[in-house]
């Protein structure tokens, strides 16, 4: 094996042991796995531990993260997806990037920048983080609410957006046109290419697509997968075009042919991988000298930066369907750069439409306000939650006459059930939830409740525990449902608590804290699928009920002895 082949490995391997450091230590302090992977690279790089000092060496790696990176969000274009941008929602992701990049270009011409650097950096500082937009989406909103849509789609506006911005990047090298001639037959090379592969490369991977399943090998699928990539990425350099182009022609071309489900599925599992690995590399080009220089001055524009694009949002999402309690916490999520940003910022340097300084300049513009983005999400959360005094005073009214009997911790697929269930069978129920979504469902089916955290001991208290007979533990998080049967045994010992369980060992250890009853939230599903199983074998309905019922005995014994 060459030297250099060894130092690759030698690379790989000091990437990846810092990033499965870094990422479980950003996670635990809840900054996020892409603040994880910014940090690794900070680690590494020339302003860390200097892991990877040479600047070539950082440059190929950074070239290569990039080409993965721009194939990968290609495929998140699915058909599917991008029909529904019809409903309006495209232009206000059109209006944001517009209206961002107009008063950064306006900011950026009053600090001295010549117009086609300006526009250049107003472009890339209006695109968003996409990897940290989404994995904030997971951790708190459900896919199909309001928010979690309307900004999913946002998102996809501006990886469709970066496809014409690529394209006429050429245009803004100034520079690099008084030295090579005219930049449109660079752009129109790229045109050419682009609409080859949309009415070609449809056909031709029918054809292909059919032939090679009609086989029957699975490694041949994957090689003709791979064959379509490298052969657009041929396409586009024989043209003269930037690798990255290609990339992102490649990965719009397979996601809309009939098996771009099943590439993008095989994709998914690598997808948090190149995206980690692609902050890692930008991560190592920050360059903190400049910070040093003019802290002042990069603090005033990153939160500048911050202000516009929150102000820019908010006022685009009066007219989309996100509640307004939510408008905040979303205009904030989408205020930072990003990756987009950095991928902007590496094609301008290559087609001379800004300078090396400009373009480290921004990079720790776009990192500094992705670093910011846990601390004012935390705040906006903050903002968002309604102190328990407001909302005993807005509830005041809807209390019921009588003492509440029911405290249900918890409305989502477990909990409403439990709470409608208790209710129709004439029982007031109170109910405590911490997702936003989830307290608007519980007031618009008639339940008076809490929004926030029901380990808040003043929530409980103002449900009215001193006073009711039971509290059911719907919590789908382990730790908090445990810590909670917990806190209200010992304080109070009077209510029965029947708690919901993830699985037999933590029923077992919610049964130990002192709940009286807990019930793992797939066994009876599953005793019932049993007992239909049973029946379709040839066993009776009398004795199918009593095998089942059997096998429940002797799986699950009795709540209360277990408890004691």
């Amino acid at each position: 094996m060459s030297l250099d082949s060894v130092g690759v490995l030698a690379q790989l391997f000091v990437y990846l042991f810092v990033a499965l450091l870094a990422v479980p230590a950003a996670k635990w302090a809840g900054m996020g796995g892409v603040i994880g992977y910014l940090i690794a690279g900070v680690i590494v790089g020339p302003w860390g531990l200097a892991l990877v000092r040479e600047p070539a060496d950082i440059a190929g790696f950074t070239r290569v993260t990039v080409l993965l990176l721009l194939f990968v969000i290609a495929l998140r274009a699915t058909p599917a997806r991008v029909a529904r941008l019809r409903d309006g929602s495209a232009l206000i992701g059109l209006a944001f990037v517009g209206g961002v990049a107009s008063v950064v270009f306006l900011i950026a011409l009053a600090l001295g920048q010549p117009w086609h650097a300006a526009l250049v950096s107003a472009l890339a500082l209006a695109l968003v983080s996409d990897a940290m937009a989404s994995e904030a989406f997971r951790r708190r909103y459900p896919t199909g609410s309001p928010l979690a849509d309307t900004g999913q789609q946002l998102l996809l506006t501006q990886q469709l957006l970066l496809v014409p911005l690529v394209v006429v990047l050429p245009l803004l090298g100034v520079e690099r046109t008084l030295v090579e001639g005219n930049a449109w037959p660079r752009v129109a090379s790229g045109a050419i290419a682009i609409a080859l592969v949309v009415l070609i490369g449809d056909r031709v991977l029918r054809h292909g697509f059919r032939f090679v399943v009609g086989v029957g090998v699975d490694e041949l699928f994957a090689a003709f997968v791979l064959l379509a990539i490298v052969g657009v990425l041929l396409l586009f350099a024989g043209f003269g075009l930037p690798l990255e182009i290609g990339a992102l022609a490649a990965g719009f071309l397979l996601v809309r042919s009939e098996y771009g489900t099943a590439i993008d599925t095989a994709i998914r599992p690598f997808r948090g991988l190149i995206v980690g690995l692609f902050f890692i590399a930008f991560g190592m080009q920050v360059d903190f000298a400049t910070f040093f220089r003019k802290p002042v001055e990069m603090l005033s524009l990153v939160a500048l930066l911050i202000l516009i694009k929150m102000w820019v949002l908010r006022k685009l999402l009066r007219f989309s369907a996100v509640p307004r309690p939510q408008r905040i916490w979303l205009a904030t999520l989408l205020a930072q750069g990003g990756e987009l940003a950095f991928v902007m910022i590496v094609l301008a340097v290559d087609y001379g439409a800004i300078r090396g300084s400009l373009a480290t300049e921004l990079v720790l513009i776009a990192t500094l306000s992705m670093l910011s983005t846990p601390l004012l999400l935390r705040i906006a959360s903050a903002r968002q939650r309604v102190p328990v005094a407001r909302q005993l005073e807005a509830l005041e009214a809807d209390r019921p006459e009588h003492d509440l009997q029911v405290i249900v911790a918890g409305y989502g697929r477990v909990g409403r059930v439990v709470a409608r269930l208790l209710d129709d069978a004439g029982n007031r129920v109170a109910v405590i939830d911490n997702d936003p979504d989830r307290f608007a469902d519980f007031r618009r089916d008639g339940f008076f409740g809490f929004y926030g955290n029901a380990l808040r001991p003043e929530l409980i208290e103002a449900a009215g525990a001193r006073r009711a007979v039971t509290l059911v533990v719907a919590i789908d998080n382990a730790e908090h449902a445990a810590e909670l049967v917990r806190r209200v045994r010992r304080s109070y010992p009077h209510l029965s608590i029947v708690a919901r369980a993830v699985d037999r060992s933590a029923r077992e250890r919610l049964l130990a804290l002192g709940a009286d009853r807990a019930h793992s939230e797939t066994f009876e599903s599953a005793l019932l699928m049993g007992e239909d199983a049973l029946e379709t074998l040839g066993t009776g309905v009398l004795e199918a009920q009593a095998l089942t019922e059997a096998f429940r005995d002797r799986d699950q014994p009795a709540d209360a002895d277990a408890s004691r």
